[in-house]
């Protein structure tokens, strides 16, 4: 195990060396970075216009949770291919789903909803978003560092090292974490819409004051 461990950390150490040392090589990292920042910087406006509120879409909304599934679940597919044993799957699988659960039953006493000149508007959930972007960034950094820009090419030869391991697996279950919560929170928002719509809510014309996560409060309308 530690001639194995002592492998990878000397690849992981070159690949970092190449990296500093070829032009080319410098070049296709900052290409990846320029790529993830953009990824980034689209969730954290997301999260921007989540606080200060914004007009209700139902194809955004699902087009934006589908990004976040797609985005969540390449990352965490991609550490079975580093290392990381396929047991690990059911606890993937197991948090996310808890989290999502979590958020579909508790997340709309963070929502609100009100009827704007031009529309429906709604905002809430914030620290659902930075959860997910937390884990998100964690993760992307672990695989910069050991990979360098090579870090979405698959490559069996190439295997994390026991303590880059049991970091990526940490920050895998806090990203599925925060997938689960942004998952049952969308769901939530396209319910609460389908009851407005439905004429079982009433919106108010202001934004409603979000209530906290615990403790007594509702979704921002009213019956």
């Amino acid at each position: 195990m530690k001639d194995a461990d002592a492998k990878s950390k000397t690849l992981t150490i070159s690949r970092l060396s190449s990296l500093s040392s070829t032009p080319s090589a410098g070049g296709s990292g900052d290409s990846v970075l320029i790529f993830l920042a953009i990824l980034v910087l689209l969730i954290v406006r997301r999260i921007y216009r989540s606080y200060h509120g914004m007009r209700f879409s139902v194809g955004r909304t699902i087009a934006y949770a589908v990004f976040y599934v797609a985005l969540g679940s390449v990352f965490s597919i991609l550490s079975f291919f580093e290392g990381v044993s396929l047991i690990f799957a059911v606890p993937y699988v197991a948090v996310l789903l808890a989290a999502a659960v979590f958020s579909y039953r508790f997340s709309h006493r963070r929502i609100s909803f009100w009827q704007g000149s031009d529309g429906v508007y709604f905002k809430g959930g914030v620290l659902l978003y930075i959860i997910y972007v937390v884990g998100l960034i964690a993760r992307l950094s672990i695989d910069f560092i050991v990979f360098g820009p090579s870090l979405f090419v698959i490559n069996p030869a190439v295997q994390l090292a026991s303590t880059d391991l049991y970091a990526t697996i940490a920050v895998d279950l806090l990203l599925m974490f925060g997938l689960g919560l942004l998952i049952g929170r969308n769901a939530k928002v396209l319910d609460l819409y389908r009851k407005i719509e439905h004429g079982e809510e009433k919106l108010p014309d202001s934004p409603p004051p979000i209530q906290p996560l615990f403790g007594s409060g509702h979704d921002g309308t009213s019956s």
